[in-house]
């Protein structure tokens, strides 16, 4: 149960986010990409993202291996993969021995992996919690997936620390507490001790852009032949 509710909290943090960078469109028009629909992401929105981020002097999110963090969606990973055409990510791997065999690396369903496509400059993590546009560009039945990129501070998270329920010295300030409770005694509330327990999580988080018309984010909405 407490594995579940785990999941579900870190569920709620990602829409939280997924929002703020979501509306940072509305700020800085260079934000997002539209791919037609019918196509599939490959890695050449990727580089164009990536460089669009570049010539706005916008530091890579892991300072030390230079590389742009990502989240995106496995439906658009098998899109990159599936792709067979010149400059794509198997056309540049299966020249060499080693990159026939890091080939196989990309190949993945662990969400705790991150992916680099070669030539792309940006680690990604894969989620299936990324923003689905029905009916994309007016076409009834067809949905696009949302794939992001981050530079340095593309999202600032906030923390807002909290005073817990106790008074011991100056309070329990903890920015995420999750409480599983067994064997609840007798309360007003339950004289009969019908509930044996239960699980309860209390946070105080949120996110926003930094202060800048500047954004150092992109996203790219493009469908998918995979389904």
């Amino acid at each position: 149960m407490g594995r579940e509710l785990s999941y579900r909290l870190g569920q709620s943090l990602s829409a939280i986010v997924r929002a703020v960078v979501d509306g940072s469109n509305s700020i800085d028009a260079s934000v997002a990409k539209t791919i037609a629909g019918g196509t599939g992401l490959s890695l050449a929105n990727i580089r164009t993202a990536v460089q669009s981020l570049g010539g706005r002097a916008v530091q890579p999110f892991n300072e030390q291996e230079q590389l742009m963090a990502g989240v995106i969606h496995p439906f658009a990973i098998g899109d990159i993969l599936n792709d067979s055409s010149n400059n794509s990510a198997v056309d540049i791997l299966k020249h060499t021995v080693p990159g026939l065999q890091r080939m196989d690396d990309l190949v993945s369903v662990d969400l705790a992996d991150t992916i680099e496509f070669p030539a792309s400059g940006v680690a990604f993590f894969q989620s299936n919690l990324v923003t689905l546009t029905s009916a994309y560009q007016g076409s009834s039945g067809v949905t696009a997936y949302r794939t992001y990129l981050m530079g340095k501070d593309g999202v600032i998270a906030v923390r807002l620390g909290g005073r817990g329920d106790n008074a011991i010295n100056d309070g329990n300030w903890r920015n995420i507490e999750c409480n599983v409770v067994q064997d609840a005694p007798l309360s007003v509330a339950d004289p009969s001790g019908l509930i044996p327990g239960w699980t309860s999580y209390r946070v105080h988080f949120t996110a926003t852009l930094p202060p800048d018309t500047t954004m150092r984010l992109r996203y790219i909405d493009a469908t998918s032949a995979v389904s």
